[in-house]
């Protein structure tokens, strides 16, 4: 739910607008996916990616939103020591802080600097589907990466229905080969797809994880 700092294309929403309409979406954002299956969708991402009670220390959730892919990802996992959200819109950090106990806000898109150590736990939950350059967008993710570390993805996948949620937020839309492909090209190794079982996750999106080799 951010964008990657880099100059928009026709197929991207400008960042000041979809950073508006985020911040305006916000109050209802939380039972809006919840009513769509998206919390139980990232729980069982959580649950196939993750191993149970696994020991995270640095955790962060890039494009929090209210911050529902990382609060599936603490049901699954050990306490971490050190939880940061990020997030372009200042309304949905401030939902999400509501909710989460982070260590750290930071208000920024993917790809601006972060002042925070590698981490060995990364999620993100459709946002390069937002940006310009969903390879950059990835790279980004790989470099905020400890050696080591994981990635938790969710990204929007083509259907008929995707089509009509880019009408209202402009994103784009990618094959599950396609974010594979990307994922080796950016570094990391292992790249497995996570399918979500039903409802509209199921149609409009997928759940991928990798890591990142150690140097």
């Amino acid at each position: 739910m951010t964008w990657f700092n880099s100059s928009p294309t026709k197929t991207s929403q400008a960042p000041s607008h979809l950073k508006a309409l985020y911040d305006t979406a916000a109050t209802g954002w939380q039972d809006g996916i919840q009513k769509l299956g998206f919390g139980t969708a990232y729980a069982e991402l959580a649950a196939s990616a993750l191993p149970k009670d696994a020991a995270f220390d640095r955790v962060v959730d890039v494009g929090t939103g209210t911050g529902a892919l990382a609060q599936a990802a603490l049901h699954r996992i050990a306490t971490p020591r050190d939880l940061t959200l990020v997030d372009m819109s200042p309304a949905m950090l401030a939902k999400a802080a509501e909710r989460l106990p982070a260590t750290r806000l930071i208000e920024a898109a993917l790809g601006e600097p972060l002042h925070v150590s590698p981490q060995e736990l990364v999620l993100c939950a459709h946002v390069i589907e937002h940006c310009p350059d969903p390879k950059d967008a990835i790279k980004a993710l790989f470099d905020l990466t400890a050696p080591g570390g994981q990635l938790v993805l969710a990204v929007s996948k083509p259907h008929w229905c995707t089509a009509l949620v880019r009408w209202r937020w402009g994103n784009m839309a990618y094959r599950p080969a396609e974010v594979k492909e990307m994922l080796l090209d950016a570094g990391f190794e292992n790249p497995q797809e996570h399918r979500f079982s039903s409802g509209p996750p199921s149609r409009v999106s997928c759940g991928y994880s990798a890591s990142r080799p150690i140097d």
